[in-house]
């Protein structure tokens, strides 16, 4: 029988992101799982201290089955052991680079100088600018503004590279490249814990055995069923499934559900 990733039916009302979400994305993607009217692939989740359940992965997906008025979800719980945390870093392109770094100081939130460090703007020419919370703002409230203060303005792409070398080999035409600083899992957990949340598109994770293409059918997750019987279910499911061949370990690795 073919390793199986552990899925869990929850309550969505349990599961605590740690980033901000998009509305326009999970406006989108609630009308794709309503017409498909199946959860596609389980959002990660890791165990925090207290037993809070931790999102990782499944940010607009959760918030979308939520409007969608379903009670569950179907998760897969890691170890937050086993969990690469890597940094996305965003390329910003068709502004001016005096127009870009005007705007992030513009925000009330945040502090700009010319140390070194961690948030930063680094412009296609000019001096780089550290990026501070202005008194009161934690560090992730001045993460979000940062992010929103160029987001919906100018074209942004994330790169796992923030070197102006590189980014300039990979994307002609860049006006700046925002470096965010280095994050751990225990960030994470306590931006979910304490709902000091960080903003999307910056946290990057690796996770092994990741299980996609579940395909389960919306009606396991209403209201209605408990949890436990909701469990059951899934179990069925991925014991016939398993039975039909149709699981399959690929050496990614990744777990499909459905093949």
């Amino acid at each position: 029988m073919p390793h199986m990733p552990v899925l869990r039916v929850v309550p969505l009302e349990s599961i605590r992101r740690h980033e901000e979400i998009d509305p326009l994305r999970v406006e989108r993607l609630k009308q794709r799982i309503a017409s498909d009217e199946m959860q596609a692939n389980p959002m990660v989740c890791i165990e925090a201290p207290e037993g809070e359940l931790v999102l990782l992965d499944g940010a607009t997906r959760a918030e979308s089955l939520k409007t969608l008025g379903l009670a569950h979800a179907v998760v897969q719980i890691v170890d937050a052991q086993t969990v690469d945390l890597g940094t996305w870093h965003h390329v910003v392109r068709g502004g001016e680079p005096s127009e870009i770094i005007a705007t992030v100081e513009d925000s009330p939130a945040l502090v700009l100088s010319e140390d070194y460090g961690t948030p930063s703007v680094h412009p296609n020419k000019g001096a780089s600018r550290l990026v501070s919370p202005a008194d009161g703002v934690s560090s992730n409230q001045a993460l979000s503004a940062l992010v929103a203060s160029y987001t919906g303005r100018w074209e942004v792409t994330r790169a796992t590279n923030p070197h102006r070398e590189q980014v300039a080999a990979s994307y002609p035409g860049w006006s700046a490249v925002i470096e965010f600083p280095t994050l751990t899992v225990n960030d994470v957990m306590a931006a979910a814990v304490s709902e000091d949340l960080l903003p999307a598109g910056v946290t990057r994770f690796v996770v092994p055995d990741r299980a996609l293409r579940l395909n389960v059918s919306l009606d396991l997750l209403e209201v209605g069923a408990s949890t436990s019987e909701a469990q059951g279910r899934l179990d069925e499911v991925l014991d016939q499934r398993s039975s039909d061949g149709r699981v399959r370990r690929y050496e990614g690795p990744v777990v499909v559900l459905d093949d």
